[in-house]
């Protein structure tokens, strides 16, 4: 009953606004709505100047905690298409839009990645088709950050750019040129991370943080140890967690302790005091701050600085 009010708001509004809204815009370019960052960033790139991408949560702002405001439904259902995750954590977008029955197209990133993962409460990772044929537990579920692997991004990015050229057939060879051209650039990081990872001493990473890296660390065969078992855990590690990392960076040497971008150091700068490692920033490209987001970096640009740190975390 609580969400009632609110979506007969939302429907009035629509209804009020959404047929003057097109009409009044001189722009015949596609609109493109994108959630977060990586899709975004997805659209940017192939689609170029031939569209308006507008990302709809803020720089440095919480994609599990984000409520979409009357306006952000309004522009969605008005944009010919709208890239979004996929996962549990916004769900909230197939109810509006199909609460509001209209017609524009949906991009799931889950849906279009090469591969996707399980993690349960022992962050044990398997690939979703070495279960085919198998019923999943109901208490496990998708990792949703399915571009920190590149393999994933550029399936992703092959996948828009069909998507966005079926929805603009007289520029799909521009699309097409534009998809390429990006999905050479992620291959070169892709390969020097490669590179790295075989030429280094170790091929383990402690990250004192949330883990949205398991796609990374399973295209790249990386062993981890995480502060918490996923990305959206709400607990504080507890001082046996704590105890373990510490005692993991001393019997391994490990040079370097990782926290996420845009995230709290403080149990990093703990580990690193009490065993002499360095603390360096790892992007998961998840998002950015509106400084970094206003000089107009790209994944490729934060996957090129990740790949620095992890060659100074490996060695």
């Amino acid at each position: 009953m609580r969400k009632a009010l609110p979506l007969l708001l939302i429907i009035c509004l629509f209804l009020l606004f959404s047929c003057s809204s097109h009409d009044e815009s001189d722009d015949d370019r596609l609109e493109i709505i994108a959630a977060s960052f990586p899709s975004y960033d997805a659209a940017r790139a192939v689609a170029g100047d031939l569209a308006s991408v507008t990302m709809l949560m803020p720089p440095g702002g919480g994609e599990h905690s984000y409520e979409p405001s009357i306006e952000d439904v309004i522009r969605i259902s008005e944009s010919d298409l709208f890239i979004y995750n996929g996962g549990e954590s916004d769900t909230w977008i197939t109810y509006i839009l199909s609460d509001l029955d209209d017609d524009t197209s949906l991009f799931p990133l889950l849906e279009n990645a090469a591969f996707t993962l399980y993690e349960d409460e022992e962050n044990i990772a398997q690939r979703e088709d070495e279960h085919d044929g198998h019923e999943h537990p109901h208490d496990r579920v998708l990792d949703e950050h399915v571009w920190t692997s590149p393999a994933n991004e550029i399936a992703i990015i092959q996948a828009l750019c069909e998507e966005i050229s079926s929805l603009d057939e007289d520029n799909r060879q521009i699309y097409e040129s534009n998809a390429a051209s990006y999905i050479k650039d992620i291959m070169e990081v892709q390969a020097a991370i490669g590179d790295i990872v075989k030429n280094s001493k170790r091929r383990e990473i402690i990250v004192a943080d949330r883990f949205p890296l398991l796609y990374f660390v399973t295209e790249f065969s990386l062993e981890y140890y995480a502060a918490y078992p996923g990305c959206s855990s709400g607990s504080e590690p507890s001082a046996k967690t704590v105890a373990f990392l510490i005692d993991k960076v001393r019997e391994d040497e490990i040079p370097v302790v990782l926290h996420m971008e845009l995230a709290n150091t403080l149990l990093s700068e703990v580990i690193a005091e009490e065993t002499g490692a360095a603390v360096m920033e790892f992007s998961s490209c998840h998002n950015v701050s509106k400084r970094v987001f206003d000089s107009g970096v790209t994944y490729v640009d934060l996957m090129r600085q990740n790949a620095a740190v992890l060659k100074e975390a490996l060695n």
